[in-house]
């Protein structure tokens, strides 16, 4: 007995030498790193990094191509007069670029070099307007179907660096884990004094860096892993850092975020970083479901606030698009199903696979709907519905199940004793390829996405909402859009069209005379 004991601590103690002598092996790597970045002295006391160049987005993480296809061309953003400030000494950061959209885009926003001005101190993200006022910054996820923001997030592109990735690993305050391998290159699991987990891929010859590897929530797809990879090491101020950075996701390898370096900035004058008082007075936004109304638009339709049109049938709903994010379409669907006594939604509509407008489709899977779509975009859909989120469980890990899918090819019709609604295919959408549009005949109430309303300001396919009412010979005289309004004629959906039409070629007038020749101009329509 006294033998088996002794046996035992003997184990326990061998197995804890090894334990500790693996996390001293990954210690020892990250300080062999240092080194051959610079040399560990002066990793630690360097103050601050100023990395100045230029990048590219993906467009809606790679989900907001003409199609669903993975081999769709991709959709590009530019990020110029790109800077990003590493404040070591003051813990901070900061992202800024001027944003540009490298296609046609409905919106002026999109074209016009934006400024955006991201700040980090510590725990706290705010952003500096145009104005130059401050605005607090929480958790966005699903505010925006390009890049969702937090102060999380800030916090892993602050340590998507070389140099900040191996001196926050060498804090005391850190925690090492042990050292694994992934295609010749060392792994080693790092968390943060504040609890963020990431990777550092190291190659074991040069004992440089390679990737830095961190996980995020999304909505479409549950979550991302996200590895920003470190290439083309060149010296600065006697340092070795890359002058290219390639951020790839895990959904199809989508080269997410490039960096391409024109210059490093080690210990320069840096502005102050820190969080202004009024920002310091504001609570941190908690990320919640919206206030949700609804408007009747005729005999058993109604449109939501939140962009989804409700028609109702015999003894059950079916919604128009689970445009946004997940806690926006399940409160969608919580108010879709008040509306009519003893009747609920069973089917959500979306009309294309175009990242806002499927932000919200993973709820509607969560709540057991029947997902209705052009054939086309199921295998993207059922890609996005088959990732699981387990680090950051959202509406359909928590009640997990299979989507259910209807496929639409030219058209298909939805009709019982009450309702009627023929789901067309929108043809000649220069947007996206596979657009499906909604149309109530006895109501004679169309509802659509991205066809006639995509946004005010531009119109770059006015044609479309016309040629497939014509098509289809459609008898239309209300319009209930995802994006903006109620249009109670056809003369108004004109005015509105015709008024995107005169921007757009105003500003591809403007553009040709800078000798620009702008994606999307000329522009094309017969009718206008």
């Amino acid at each position: 007995m006294n033998l088996f004991r002794n046996f035992s601590v003997v184990f326990i103690t061998l197995l804890s030498m090894s334990t500790v002598s693996a996390q001293q092996n990954a210690i020892d790597q990250i300080r062999a790193s240092a080194e051959s970045l610079g040399g560990l002295d002066k990793v630690l006391s360097v103050k601050n990094i100023t990395l100045i160049g230029y990048g590219q987005w993906a467009y809606q993480y790679g989900g907001g191509n003409i199609s669903g296809d993975s081999t769709a061309p991709q959709k590009w953003n530019a990020a110029n007069d790109l800077r990003r400030v590493y404040d070591l000494e003051n813990d901070r950061f900061q992202l800024f670029e001027r944003r540009n959209y490298l296609f046609p885009f409905a919106g002026a926003f999109g074209h016009n070099f934006a400024a955006v001005n991201q700040v980090l101190d510590g725990e706290v993200a705010y952003n500096i307007n145009a104005d130059g006022s401050y605005r607090r910054i929480g958790d966005t996820l699903g505010q925006g179907s390009q890049r969702a923001d937090s102060p999380r997030l800030r916090r892993y592109w602050m340590l998507s660096n070389p140099l900040t990735a191996i001196r926050t690993a060498l804090d005391d305050r850190s925690q090492v884990g042990e050292i694994t391998t992934e295609n010749q290159l060392f792994l080693i699991p790092v968390t943060t004094k504040e609890g963020y987990h990431y990777t550092i891929g190291i190659d074991p010859v040069t004992n440089l860096p390679k990737f830095v590897r961190w996980i995020n929530p999304q909505d479409n797809m549950g979550q991302l892993s996200y590895t920003v990879n470190f290439t083309a090491y060149l010296p600065f101020n006697n340092f070795l850092l890359p002058v290219g950075y390639n951020a790839v996701i895990d959904w199809r390898e989508i080269s997410y975020m490039k960096i391409y370096v024109d210059n490093y900035f080690i210990d320069s004058a840096i502005a102050d970083l820190s969080a202004p008082a009024s920002v310091l007075a504001t609570p941190e936004p908690v990320l919640s479901a919206p206030e949700i109304e609804a408007t009747p638009v005729a005999e058993h339709i109604w449109r939501l606030s939140s962009g989804t049109t409700v028609f109702e049938f015999e003894d059950h709903l079916v919604l128009y698009e689970m445009y946004g994010n997940q806690l926006q379409a399940n409160a969608s669907i919580n108010v879709a199903n008040s509306l009519v006594p003893g009747k609920s939604a069973t089917h959500a509509i979306i009309s294309h696979h175009h990242s806002d407008h499927t932000g919200g489709f993973r709820a509607a899977v969560a709540a057991g709907l029947t997902i209705i779509s052009r054939r086309a975009n199921e295998g993207i859909l059922r890609e996005w519905a088959e990732r699981r989120a387990p680090n950051f469980p959202d509406f359909l890990e928590n009640n997990w199940q299979e989507m259910k899918f209807l496929p639409v090819d030219e058209h298909l019709r939805l009709s019982d004793n009450l309702m009627t609604v023929d789901l067309y295919w929108a043809r000649e959408n220069i947007h996206t390829a596979d657009l499906i549009f909604a149309h109530a005949p006895d109501q004679k109430v169309l509802s659509e996405a991205d066809i006639a309303t995509a946004a005010f300001d531009y119109q770059w396919w006015a044609d479309n909402y016309f040629d497939v009412i014509d098509y289809y010979n459609l008898d239309v005289e209300i319009l209930s859009p995802v994006h903006q309004y109620i249009m109670e004629s056809p003369n108004e959906v004109r005015e509105f069209v015709q008024g995107g039409v005169d921007r757009v070629r105003a500003l591809c007038a403007e553009e040709l005379a800078k000798g620009n020749y702008f994606p999307g101009c000329p522009v094309q329509t017969e009718r206008f």
